[in-house]
Formats: C-alpha cells, sequence, structure tokens
C-alpha cells in the first residue's frame, strides 16, 4: 500500500474519530443539563404542592400548580395504588423518588416524581405524583443529535477532501524525488535534483547525493585501479604474445608453443576488456565509421583456426560503426563458444544480411548452460567457469551502443547459440532521417 494511500487512511480516521468524540461530548453533556434542569423544575413543583397541603391557610385560594407549567400532571395516590384526585384519573403515574424519565405512549416521554401526601396532622394519606410532559424537550435532543451527525459526515467529507488534496501537494516532491532516483544510473550515478521546501524530504534528498557521491568516488576508484591492473598487464602480455607468435610461426610441430601463444593471447584479450571497462569507453559515444561486417567475422575466424564459417553473405554487410568494438564483441562471443566446448572444432560462426538488419550466430556443441544461469550470462563479473566475467557484458554493451541486440539459447548436453542482430546502414540512415539527426561523423 503506498504512503498516500496511508496517510489519507490515517487523516480520514482520525478526523471520524475526532468528530464522534466532539460530538458524543457535546451531545450528552446537552442531555445531562437538560435532564437536571427539568427534574430540578419538576421538584420545585413537588415541593411547592407538599408545602401549600402542609399549611391549609396558606393553600386557601392557591393553585396547586403554577399557571405556567401546562405540561404537568399533578395526582393523589392512596396508599392502595389508586388515583384519589382527580377523580376519574385512571392509570396512576410511576412511583420514584426522584425525577425519573419514562416512556408512556409511542411518541410522548414523562418525567416523573413523587412525594409523600402527608395531613396537616402529620398522618400520610398516600403519595402525591407528578408528571411533566417532556416530549418537546426530548424532540429537541433528537434533532440535535440529527444536526450534530449530518454536519459530522459534512465536516468529514470536506475536511477529508481538502485534506488528501494537501497530502498529495506535499507528497509531490517526495514522488519527483523518488522518479529521479530510479533513472539515476549505477554506472554513472549523478547527483539528484530537489525541487521542493527545506523538509524532511530535503534531508532524504540531501542524504541520498551524499551516497551517490560516495559510490561515485568509490566507482572512480575501483574504475582507476583497474584501468592501472589491466594496463599494466596489456603491455607485457602484447610482448609476450608476440614473440610466441613469433616462434610459433617457426615451430609449428611444437603443441605447447601453441597453447603457451593462445593462453597468452586470451590473457590480453582479457585485458582488453578490462581495459574498456575501467575507461568508461562503453559510456561515450561511438566514433563512427562505414565498414563490412563480412570483414570483421572473417579476421575473427581466421584468429581461431578450426572455426567453421558458414553460410558467408555474398552482398556486403553495411553498417556504421566502430569496427574494432564489433571485432570485440565478435571475438568475446567466438572465446565464450570454444571454451565451452573445449576446442574449435565444434563452434560455428553464420553471418546473414539482410536490407534491414545483420544477423550473426556464434554455436557450439558444448554442454549447453544451466536454465538457472541464462539470466545472468551477461551481468558484469557474473561466471561459470571461473574467470573474470566480463567478456559477454562488454559484448552486449557494444552491441546496444550500435542499436542492436544480443540474445542466447541453450540446451543442456546439445550446446548453445548466440545470436546477434544490428541495424543495416540504410536501416541506420531511415532512423536518422527521422529523428532528423544526422547519422554522424564517418569515415571511409
Amino acid at each position: 500500500m503506498r504512503l498516500q494511500t496511508r496517510l489519507s487512511g490515517l487523516l480520514l480516521g482520525v478526523l471520524a474519530v475526532g468528530l464522534l468524540l466532539f460530538g458524543g461530548v457535546a451531545y450528552l453533556s446537552f442531555q445531562q443539563q437538560q435532564q437536571r434542569e427539568l427534574g430540578a423544575l419538576l421538584e420545585r413543583e413537588l415541593a411547592r404542592v407538599r408545602s401549600l397541603l402542609e399549611t391549609p391557610a396558606a393553600a386557601v385560594g392557591a393553585q396547586l400548580l403554577s399557571d405556567d407549567q401546562t405540561d404537568l400532571t399533578l395526582q393523589f395516590v392512596s396508599p392502595d395504588n389508586e388515583v384519589v384526585l382527580p377523580l376519574g384519573a385512571g392509570v396512576p403515574l410511576p412511583r420514584y423518588d426522584t425525577p425519573t424519565l419514562v416512556r408512556v405512549a409511542d411518541e410522548r416521554w414523562q418525567l416523573v416524581a413523587a412525594a409523600p401526601w402527608q395531613a396537616p396532622d402529620g398522618s400520610v394519606r398516600g403519595t402525591i405524583r407528578l408528571g411533566l410532559d417532556v416530549s418537546d424537550p426530548i424532540g429537541a435532543r433528537q434533532t440535535l443529535f440529527r444536526s450534530l451527525l449530518l454536519s459530522g459526515v459534512l465536516v468529514v467529507l470536506v475536511a477529508a477532501l481538502l485534506g488528501i488534496w494537501l497530502l498529495r501537494r506535499s507528497l509531490r516532491p517526495l514522488g519527483a524525488l523518488a522518479g529521479r532516483a530510479r533513472a539515476v544510473d549505477p554506472a554513472d550515478p549523478q547527483p539528484i535534483r530537489y525541487d521542493g521546501p527545506a523538509d524532511e524530504v530535503a534531508d532524504l534528498a540531501a542524504a541520498l547525493n551524499t551516497a551517490l557521491a560516495g559510490i561515485r568516488a568509490r566507482h572512480d576508484a575501483e574504475r582507476a585501479a583497474l584501468a592501472e591492473v589491466a594496463h599494466e598487464l596489456a603491455a607485457p602480455l602484447s610482448v609476450v604474445a608476440g614473440h610466441l607468435a613469433s616462434v610459433a610461426a617457426h615451430e609449428h610441430e611444437d603443441t605447447r608453443l601453441q597453447a603457451a601463444h593462445a593462453a597468452a593471447q586470451e590473457l590480453l584479450y582479457t585485458s582488453q576488456d578490462l581495459l574498456t571497462l575501467a575507461r568508461g569507453e562503453l559510456e561515450r559515444p561511438l566514433d563512427l565509421e562505414l565498414f563490412d561486417l563480412r570483414d570483421v567475422v572473417s579476421k575473427i575466424a581466421r584468429e581461431y583456426p578450426g572455426i567453421r564459417l558458414c553460410d558467408h553473405p555474398d552482398q556486403p554487410a553495411e553498417m556504421a560503426g566502430n569496427p574494432q568494438r564489433m571485432a570485440q564483441v565478435v571475438r568475446n562471443l567466438v572465446r565464450n563458444a570454444v571454451q565451452a566446448s573445449g576446442g574449435t572444432q565444434t563452434v560455428w560462426l553464420e553471418l546473414t544480411a539482410t536490407p534491414d538488419e545483420h544477423r550473426l550466430t556464434v554455436g557450439d556443441h558444448g554442454p549447453g548452460i544451466a536454465p538457472d544461469a541464462l539470466p545472468h550470462l551477461f551481468e558484469r563479473f557474473y561466471t561459470r567457469r571461473g574467470g573474470v566475467g566480463v567478456g559477454l557484458s562488454v559484448a552486449r554493451q557494444i552491441v546496444e551502443q550500435h542499436g542492436g541486440s544480443i540474445e542466447v539459447s541453450s540446451e543442456l548436453h546439445e550446446g548453445s547459440r548466440f545470436t546477434v542482430r544490428v541495424p543495416s546502414l540504410q536501416t541506420q540512415f531511415d532512423e536518422a532521417d527521422e529523428q532528423d539527426e544526422p547519422l554522424g561523423e564517418t569515415e571511409a
């Protein structure tokens, strides 16, 4: 559940609970105050009646009930619970020593109280019972309850809409920061721009930029160290490979010499891959040249005697790009296939040229690749049989630089097949025309 949804629900819950508590306290306070005032009125009238009855002289010509109390009902009830006065009153009122609310009909309410009925000589003749019709006050109380409920619902809705709008506006800088954080390139982490107030989100943005600066510094340090190591390896390996090649040219029968030369070449190519990564060359724009992919594939095939080059196209496979980088792609794929199959005899290359794209397939009949390893093959420093694990990663980045793609298919004990697809020269020109941009400087 997203933060905005959780905060909106929390806001609605707090508003609803707050208004419920406020409305409940207001309603209960009004109810208790109303009950106290009506009870006090009933007790005053009951005390007045008792006072008049206990002093007959003062009661002569006096009314038992006040003139303005038309909602009062007065009964004199005998000890056997029969109404003595007024005659024919029927059912006596309930007897309660303190004012008590009772329901006398479907829509009528009375507040009733009783007191002893004493004669002037002190004898008790029964009880005086007084009832106050409080149906109107009860109706007012119910009206107040409905008003509080309706106003509470309206307040919650209005406050919720306003609160959600303000909440979304407040969270907008956080959402923008999250989007920019997702767009950070792990290979080149740049500081994240923050547009918003100086609050906790600004602190978060500052912390992220500090972390990214640390990552970038460490990345640059590792790249510099890697470049130094690769450079230190490349120089002597070039000398060793050159001398071994010269000696091997005269000693064709010495298999140990041939193996040493092949091993030196592999180390030299690995150091070149490391140097390519360390210098950040894969992040730079390509220096475009026009070249024929057939020449690149033929050159690499000659470097690995025994590889079968099949279905070499007759028509040119022209494209715009960097031929040295594409040679690095083909070489890395061939080296991977040779290492997987244990030799060059079961490795084959196939190049297909069409007006739209050129497709290069490098296959082998080796042990194949496990299904769980396929998704990780092009990850940097991932390796299954030892080694550095940068060849396939470098190959994919170079192919993508040229606007192409690379994919792999494999079956256990059957072999593997890597397929590179790159756009043809005509397709590259068409795409450049659609984007209204020049293809770039080219060299013949």
